[in-house]
């Protein structure tokens, strides 16, 4: 477990957060969760009930959903708040309080057809127990998130079964895993792993010859071989998350065909010993290795201990193999084709050198064979674009309109929880107040909300309903001349476009506009589809009196004019109206990230709502 010290650091600073926002709506745990999702970059943002369903009497809650109907999965999650949590004590939740959570969540799916007739039809939560009882026959898959700000110390699964669903998956979110993901996101892990002393064998693998011209550095040296799946397993339990947090950040379990697919595989006898010739495999990366030729006459090695091992590409087969060894699968015969990349990184800083590591990751990430799907935020985080932005942000006063000096900025956080990072590499104190005071907690601005700002600017509400990975996915489309290159007349590489303080101003001006655009839309206190409000809201307004709005006006101001709170208000109110009345049978939400909504919304409502102001 992470240093007590540490775990306090983070903590304090995360719930000052959570109180700071929490305040101004006297609401908890929808700003707790809007947090915690955050980190978990789910690829379609999910649903936040407002208000949650909660039936204290029958135990039955659920605070937000989200359904694929392609893969007919169903995620609930159920966020538990703790108002006595604090950075002194650290409270804890053991097994038994977790797993009561988790049938919270699981009693709304067994009794979604009587909560369809009973739940008030102003309710969002009616329209998700509808959801379910329309599609119960056929939903295969229910994952269980439980979000909590206490620690859960426990690694111990959380095991529930649903009655004709045939994957169940419980996954806790406490804080631990939150800052573990921070710790990962800044730099490989430094654990070190002695494979026969600490999981009882170790493995060979073949060195990759690798030609080194004069002058020049080998940047790493690279590996290739099988390993052991009950040894990866092993690995895997013991070490969890800490293997797999380097770029590829999608939470892991047995979901769609592929997994399910490796799973059958491995629990078939017949099967299991071909795994080596249908599962592609593993990549994996680490600082340093404990590496011994096992003959001078054999291009083979041991490897006997690695250190800041993790798996790049292939998380999804390790946690398909470790669910098959917790279940006392036989893994005695199976391999696992695996490629181990050694690191060798120099530069004069640690700051440059975990830069340089993240580039030469990002790589092989992305160009690696896998079965896994890689969040492009994640693949692109590292980007010219995206380090551009970072630069700009940490060298860019916000502009005074009293007479002030200039003592702020905002912060953009190119990787997760980077501000909570470089908030605890300072001395508590003085050092923490001066640069909480030169970067406020609330000037910060992740990625993905960077691009789901962006897009509902440019009129397109409907991606960013989708959630932040495809709102990325798309705004680096839109923005692909400030990270991509071109060759010039010398065959030189040359950007198609600098990033300039004015495209930085700019984006944050956006930013500025949808959060002038949210604080009015709680203020109005409308029952449900809050984001796609938002988000629609943005476009419209943008659409009709965009030309009345200059950004770069708006950043100098850092604010929107006050004389837009009205129109807002107007159109925030038909934009509910509409996507509720639009929808007809259709689940709201689903229908609000169809392009053809917003077409729809801009033919009816444009010419009604172009003469407000």
């Amino acid at each position: 477990m992470l240093e007590n010290r540490q775990r306090s650091e983070f903590l304090k600073g995360f719930l000052e957060e959570i109180e700071e926002k929490a305040s101004k709506t006297g609401v908890y745990r929808v700003p707790f969760l809007e947090k915690m999702l955050q980190y978990m970059e789910r690829d379609d943002d999910p649903d936040i009930l407002i208000p949650p369903y909660i039936d204290t009497q029958k135990k039955i809650a659920v605070n937000a959903y989200s359904f694929d109907e392609s893969q007919n999965v169903l995620d609930l999650y159920i966020a538990d708040y703790n108002f006595d949590q604090n950075e002194q004590q650290l409270l804890t939740i053991n097994m038994t309080m977790m797993t009561e959570l988790a049938n919270q969540a699981k009693r709304f799916f067994t009794n979604a057809k009587t909560l369809a007739h009973t739940i008030d039809h102003s309710l969002q939560a009616r329209e998700l127990a509808v959801l379910i009882s329309d599609n119960i026959s056929d939903i295969d898959e229910v994952n269980i998130f439980v979000i909590t700000n206490m620690f859960y110390n426990s690694n111990k699964p959380i095991e529930l079964s649903i009655p004709g669903v045939e994957t169940v998956n419980v996954q806790v979110w406490d804080v631990d895993r939150i800052l573990q993901i921070i710790l990962a996101e800044q730099g490989v892990q430094t654990i070190h792993i002695d494979f026969a002393k600490d999981l009882g064998e170790s493995f060979e693998m073949m060195y990759v010859p690798n030609a080194q011209h004069e002058g020049e550095m080998n940047y790493f040296t690279c590996y290739v071989g099988f390993i052991p799946a009950q040894l990866l397993a092993k690995a895997y339990d013991q070490w969890g998350s800490k293997l797999v947090e380097r770029n590829v950040r999608s939470y892991l379990q047995a979901k769609g065909g592929t997994n399910k697919g490796i799973l059958k595989t491995l629990k078939d006898p017949n099967e299991r010993r071909m795994f080596v010739s249908y599962n592609n495999g593993i990549s994996s990366v680490a600082r340093s290795g404990e590496i011994e030729k096992i003959n001078e006459n054999i291009n083979l090695y041991r490897i006997k201990g690695l250190t800041g091992w993790q798996i790049v590409n292939g998380g999804q087969t390790t946690a398909s193999i470790h669910q098959a060894y917790k279940s006392d699968v036989d893994l005695s015969e199976v391999y696992v084709q695996a490629k181990l990349t050694i690191l060798h990184v120099e530069a004069n800083q640690e700051k440059d050198h975990q830069l340089l590591e993240d580039e030469m990751v990002s790589n092989i990430s992305e160009y690696a064979n896998t079965q896994n799907k890689i969040n492009k935020s994640d693949l692109l985080a590292n980007s010219r674009f995206m380090s551009e932005l970072e630069k700009l942000s940490r060298n860019t006063w916000i502009p005074t309109n009293d007479g002030r000096k200039l003592e702020s900025k905002w912060y953009f956080e190119r990787a997760r929880g980077q501000y909570a990072v470089d908030l605890n590499r300072r001395k508590r104190g003085k050092e923490q107040n001066e640069f909480k005071k030169q970067y406020p907690s609330e000037k910060t601005i992740t990625k993905v909300d960077l691009a789901k700002h962006y897009m509902s600017c440019e009129g397109f509400p409907h991606i960013s309903s989708k959630g932040g990975e495809e709102a990325f996915k798309r705004f680096m489309e839109q923005n692909k001349q400030f990270w991509k290159y071109e060759k010039d007349d010398n065959d030189e590489t040359i950007p198609l476009s600098e990033v300039t303080l004015e495209v930085y101003q700019k984006l944050i001006a956006r930013t500025i506009i949808n959060r002038h655009v949210t604080n009015i839309v709680e203020s109005m206190r409308l029952q449900g589809y809050r984001a796609n409000v938002i988000y629609y809201t943005v476009s419209m307004l943008n659409h009709i009196y965009g030309n009345k709005i200059e950004l770069v006006d708006v950043w100098n101001r850092q604010a929107l004019s006050d004389k837009w709170d009205e129109v807002i208000r107007i159109i925030a109110d038909k934009a509910l109206f509409f996507l509720r009345a639009s929808a007809g049978d259709r689940n709201v939400t689903q229908w609000a990230k169809q392009e053809a909504c917003w077409v729809q919304f801009k033919d009816e409502y444009t010419k009604q709502l172009s003469n407000i102001i």
